[in-house]
């Protein structure tokens, strides 16, 4: 016993003497030690719905179409003032799909039918995969022929460790839909008004032949159908789309400007193959954010990581980070980004595409390109990146007024000539009169700005 174990007195205190006397107090006792509470039930399935609990088999041939959808429906059922209070929960196995719409349709009620935290978890990818093996025909409407239909629907939607397979190129992972108001003109009414926001996808792997995984998209007044995270994300080496991974704009951009508020994407540590198709489309919207990763491009398709088919009126919205990405391009039909925006701002840090050095021809290969639509260019910056190929601006430099390629710090693999016209063997080359750029601080390049 320590000395600081003894009574005021200079005696020695008594444990079994301290504890006899609390058993012999009886109620007395309590008084001294609280009662403990009452433990929280922490059974798993008070807050999980198991697809297998509605009849899914996950055994690769039967259909677990309905059953799936019965064990969505069980989940949402319950929800208070639209927050969901459970997942749904995919344990290993590979469920077959074969009808659309099977992890979520779209409302009859507007915002009275949304849905605030729905998750969907599997046991990992390639240990829980959804195989949507359907025999769906090309459509022109963007509701149809997808796993997921959410117009004016899902907030705060997460999917986690799971797997999903296509071999038909007409298939769509989820189609999101957002109107702020319902007017003469509104193209689905009949949906009332809403939004779509914020969505995590965590640890998921998409397979195969796709038309489009996500589709972005919204009436003439939509302002919010934002926020999507990618995070340790990967796609197969067999991934081709008919339209894109992403596509953010896709009902008649060019007349909806409020499409423009789209924003935030973010993608981290993900490992994106491609074999052909277009990855990232950004028709509107934007504000896209890249972290680390590997993207490789397999085969010699045509095959685009980001591309930006439109100028795009809206500042705030026209902004691309890339930091940290291994890039690796291996055809001169490849490109890393196509952008005809002419305004906002491209930032590439730390970046390489060098992959493409195994084919001697890789010199020509025109990896990044520039349109200068209408005479303007974003601010284009490359900062710290080992680069392969040529990158163009495909417009006369004398006609261009506004944005302007910067290089710093860069290393350029092909060549050490800076500057050109399409006809050089610069790295940098212009249709004609190269105009409004800056190389500084480059590895074996002379500083250069004009």
């Amino acid at each position: 016993m320590s000395e600081n174990e003894r009574d005021e007195h200079g005696g020695r205190f008594s444990r079994r003497a301290l504890v006899g006397g609390l058993a012999a107090t009886g109620v007395g006792a309590m008084s001294l030690w609280a009662a403990e509470p009452a433990a929280a039930n922490t059974d798993p399935s008070v807050f999980i719905v198991d697809v297998k609990d509605h009849g899914a088999k996950g055994d690769g041939v039967t259909d677990d179409s309905d059953a799936i959808k019965a064990a969505v429906t069980a989940a949402i059922a319950g929800r208070t003032n639209g927050v969901v209070k459970k997942e749904i929960y995919f344990p290993p196995g590979t469920y077959k799909v074969t009808k659309k719409d099977t992890l979520m349709w779209s409302p009859t009620g507007g915002r009275a039918d949304q849905i605030f935290g729905l998750r969907f978890r599997g046991a990992g990818p390639r240990v829980t995969t959804i195989n949507f093996a359907t025999d769906f025909t090309a459509n022109s409407d963007p509701r149809e022929n997808n796993l997921i239909t959410a117009a004016v629907r899902l907030r705060y939607a997460y999917f986690q460790d799971m797997a999903f397979q296509s071999t038909n190129p007409n298939n769509r992972f989820a189609y999101y839909w957002s109107v702020d108001t319902i007017d003469d003109t509104s193209q689905y009414p009949e949906y009332g008004n809403g939004q779509n926001q914020y969505f995590v996808y965590q640890n998921i792997e998409w397979k195969g032949a796709w038309d489009r995984v996500i589709g972005i998209d919204g009436d003439h007044e939509a302002n919010n159908n934002s926020e999507h995270h990618f995070i340790l994300c990967s796609t197969d080496t067999a991934s081709v789309y008919t339209d894109a991974f992403l596509h953010c704009g896709i009902s008649s951009p060019s007349s909806r400007n409020q499409q423009n508020q789209f924003l935030n994407y973010f993608m981290l540590s993900c490992n994106f193959a491609l074999a052909g198709g277009d990855f990232f489309r950004f028709d509107r919207g934007g504000s896209i954010n890249v972290i680390g990763g590997s993207w490789s491009m397999v085969g010699s398709s045509p095959a685009r990581y980001f591309y930006m088919p439109l100028a795009n009126g809206e500042i705030g919205a026209t902004r691309l980070s890339v930091s940290g990405v291994r890039f690796e391009p291996k055809s001169a039909n490849h490109k890393i980004i196509d952008c005809n925006w002419n305004n906002g701002s491209v930032l590439f840090t730390s970046c390489s595409d060098l992959a493409a050095l195994q084919y001697s021809s890789a010199a020509g290969f025109n990896l990044h390109r520039y349109a200068a639509t209408s005479n303007r260019l974003p601010i284009a910056r490359y900062q710290d990146c080992t680069l392969a190929g040529y990158h163009l601006v495909d417009a006369a430099g004398s006609t261009v007024t506004n944005g302007k390629m910067i290089y710093e710090g860069c290393r350029f693999y092909h060549t050490n000539t800076a500057v050109g016209t399409t006809s050089s063997s610069a790295f940098l080359r212009y249709a004609s009169a190269p105009a409004r750029y800056a190389f500084r601080d480059s590895w074996a390049t002379a500083d250069v700005a004009g």
